[in-house]
Formats: structure tokens, sequence, C-alpha cells
């Protein structure tokens, strides 16, 4: 015991050295560094939301974006830890044995310890998490779009992009009785931005009355019937959405044409382009098909008819089910190369820290194990009370970067309800389990090894080592 001279008291030296460790915790220096980060990750995608949420939803944006929510709840870690620690251990605690308790405790006591090992499995889970999760959400929210904005029962395609159809089927498919046939043209238009950028936007022609019987757009202003040979339809990323007013486009022939606002449709996910009439198309040829059968048709009679003027011409009629499951949107080759890498170079930083931090923190605890055993603990016991301390840890980091994870998830969602798309959020639970699988297990190796090699020496030897 040492003396305490402002107390007139004595106080045991743990005492004392856990009330330094509780002041070094947590210095101002880093809260306050903390909050800044955090503030700096909410503010910005709050910010983006009121200006410009569909830059929320691009590739930079969603890989950058959540590195300032991990960078700031890794600062607070060592605040976090106890709390979570505690909701984690509630259970574990009221089982019986002293096992629950004792590892509640310890990870209260040891906040260093927890959040140095809580941290790197907070970055991975978040990286994991977010990139995976806001992915399979665009896809999820680009695949809503295309079942909500075609209403055809059969789609025919060229097969080939940039070559038309044969015409012959064009002609057996406008004459099928009880067949509404909406035909239409790829083709594009061009706009010069603030007189400084042309941009090119992929459109479509189509004959407008046509087009509303086989789709349901998003329209957000304005109506596709008025569009004609002397109007446009734009979405809401163009510079000029009034409906009424007029732009100067180049057609896809390269003609110069000045033309009216019809309607507008919401940004989405990009995929919402822009439709003029056939006569706008700069003679392009029809490379699309929208079959809907007519109210009190046969459709067995329509898609017989169909599959025999496409099999006369050498044309593949699909359903509207065939033709979403095969060109529904997916992640390309270069996004999952990348996102490979990424959630790679995390796993393998995550895997060394975890291994160095709790090698070195078991082996500086000798003297707690070995108290454990001359407090009658067998080998087994502190082993297994080794192993859950390190488990919780991985659990602390896994729940804060869960936490990360579901803010920037929520921000990617509101991005797409406020661009008009309503979609479920996806979690990638399979990628998080096996994520925090590995980390735990790799955490109790490394805790469990040192440990059992420590316990080789008799207790009473260990109880008289210096730390």
């Amino acid at each position: 015991r040492v003396s305490c001279p402002r107390a007139g008291r004595t106080a045991p030296p743990e005492a004392l050295r856990e009330a330094a460790v509780d002041r070094r915790v947590m210095p101002a220096s880093r809260g306050a560094a903390a909050v800044l980060v955090l503030l700096a990750g909410l503010g910005l995608p709050a910010l983006a939301l009121a200006v410009d949420p569909g830059d929320l939803l691009g590739r930079k944006s969603y890989i950058t974006r959540p590195m300032l929510l991990v960078v700031g709840f890794a600062l607070l870690a060592p605040v976090l830890v106890r709390p979570v620690g505690r909701l984690l251990t509630w259970l574990p605690a009221r089982l019986p044995g002293a096992t629950g308790v004792l590892v509640r405790e310890n990870t209260a006591a040891g906040v260093r310890r927890t959040a140095a090992v809580a941290a790197p499995v907070l970055i991975t889970v978040a990286l994991a998490a977010t990139l995976t999760g806001t992915v399979a959400t665009l896809e999820e929210a680009r695949a809503a779009e295309s079942r909500t904005a075609t209403t055809a029962d059969f789609v025919v395609t060229s097969g080939q992009e940039g070559r038309p159809m044969a015409p012959a089927f064009v002609e057996r498919a406008r004459a099928v009785e009880g067949a509404v046939v909406s035909a239409s043209r790829s083709t594009a238009v061009t706009v010069l931005e603030e007189d400084t950028a042309l941009v090119t936007s992929e459109a479509r022609a189509v004959d407008p009355a046509r087009l509303a019987a086989v789709s349901e757009l998003p329209v957000t202003a304005g109506r596709l019937s008025d569009l004609d040979d002397g109007a446009i339809v734009v979405n809401e990323e163009w510079l000029t959405t009034r409906v009424g007013d007029r732009v100067t486009v180049w057609l896809g022939d390269g003609r110069k044409a000045s033309l009216r606002i019809a309607a507008v449709l919401a940004t989405g996910t990009g995929d919402n382009g822009v439709y003029v009439t056939r006569r706008n198309a700069g003679g392009a040829g029809v490379d699309r098909i929208d079959v809907k059968v007519a109210e009190g048709a046969d459709r067995r009679a329509v898609a017989a008819a169909l599959q025999s003027a496409g099999a006369a011409t050498g044309t593949r009629v699909t359903t509207r089910a065939e033709w979403l499951a095969a060109t529904g949107p997916g992640t390309n080759d270069q996004t999952r190369t990348g996102l490979r890498m990424i959630l790679g170079i995390a796993l393998l930083c995550t895997a060394t820290a975890l291994a160095n931090t709790l090698v070195m923190a078991t082996s500086d605890r000798v003297r707690d194990l070995a108290v454990l055993r001359l407090a009658g603990a067998t080998a087994p016991q502190v082993l297994r009370l080794v192993a859950a301390e390190a488990v919780v840890a991985v659990g602390v980091g896994a729940v804060l970067g869960g936490v990360v994870a579901a803010v920037n998830l929520l921000v990617v969602w509101g991005a797409l309800v406020l661009l008009g798309v309503m979609s479920a959020v996806v979690v990638p639970w399979g990628t998080l389990g096996l994520v925090v699988a590995a980390a735990a297990l790799l955490a109790a190796v490394s805790a469990v090894l040192p440990a059992s090699l420590a316990l080789r020496t008799r207790p009473v030897e260990l109880a008289g080592a210096r730390e």
C-alpha cells in the first residue's frame, strides 16, 4: 500500500494505476478530433442529401465517404467500449458461474486493451458492410426501377447493341391481333451546358401513345402524352427542367434543334434517360419492341403469334420476367475486383493488428492469470476466460462497425428516396457473419496460445514476477 497525502489515507497500487489509466484513456485533444471528424462525417452527407442526392450514389462517394465515420468512431472507441461491453456481457454475467462476471469486469477495466482489439474489427466490419451493402442496395434499386418502368408482357430486342431489328418481324408483330406494340429506337441527344461542356445523353425515340401503354415512367412534371416532334422528355439531371421551356440540342444525326420540354422524369439511379419522337431519332432503326396483351385478348394466342414471327425472322421473343432476369443490373467485374482488393487489405490489416495486440496484451497479464490459478481456477477455465474476453472485444468492434455501416446505408437509402426510387436496403449478412466469425476465431487463438504457454509455469512463480 502507498500513501495518498491529499486524502490522508492509503490506497492500493491497483486503484492508483486504474485511475491513471482512466485519465489517459481519452485525452481532450483526441476527443475534440473525434467530434470534429464525426461532425464532418455526418454533415457532408446531410449537405449532399439537401443539394445533390445523386452524388452520394457514385462509386467514388460511397467508397471514400464512410472513412470519416470510421475514423471518428475509432477515435471514440475508448469511450464507447465500456457501455457496449456492458451490453454484450449483460446476459453472460447473469448466468451461473464466475466466467461471465469476470469477462464483464475485465472488459470494463481493460478499456485500452479492449479498444485496441475493437478498433481494427470496427474498421473491417464498417467497410465490409458499407461497401457490399451499398452495391447490393443500388443493384436492387435499379432492378426495382426496371420492374416498375416496364409493364409490357413481352420484350423483344435485337440482341446486339446498335443493330436494328429485322423489319419483317416489326411488321408481323404490329399485325398480331390483341397486341399493343410499342417500337422504339436507340439514339442520343447532346446539349451544351453553361456554354462550356457538351453532354451527351442516351435517348429513345418512341410513339408517346404506345409508350404509355407499356410503361410507367417516373414522371415528376408534365405529361408523356405531350411529347411530339417539337418536344423532348428529360430527367431532373438536366440544367433546364421546367416544363414548357425550350432547350437547344444536337440530335443523333448531328442536326441542331430547339425542343420544348414536355415532361420531366425523376433522376432515379441514373438509368432514366431522354425520350424523343421517331422524327428526331436521326434515322435509327427499331431495336426494341415492348408488347402488351390488350384487355380481353388471348395471351396464349398473342404469345404464339409472336413466337411464330420470331422463328421466321430469327428473332428471340422473351417474356417480361425473362427479359428482366437477362438484363437486370449486376456488379461489373471491375467494381467486384476493386471491392475484393479493399476488403482483402482491410482483413489483412485486421488480422495483423488483432494477433499483435492480443499476443502482447495476454503476455502482459501473466500475473492476473496466476492469481486466478491460485484462487482455484483450473487451466482450462482460465483459457476459456481469456478466449471469451477476446471474443467480447471483437463483438464490441463489430457492434460499433455495424453502427457506422447502418448510418452509411441509411444515407444511401435516403438519397434513393429523394431521387424517387423506393427500394429496400440490402444488408450483407453473409459477408458480415464471415468477417466477424473470422475475427473472433483469430482473436481467440491469438489470446489463448500465449496464455497456455504462460500457464506452463507454476502460478506461484508467475504471481511473483514483475509486470
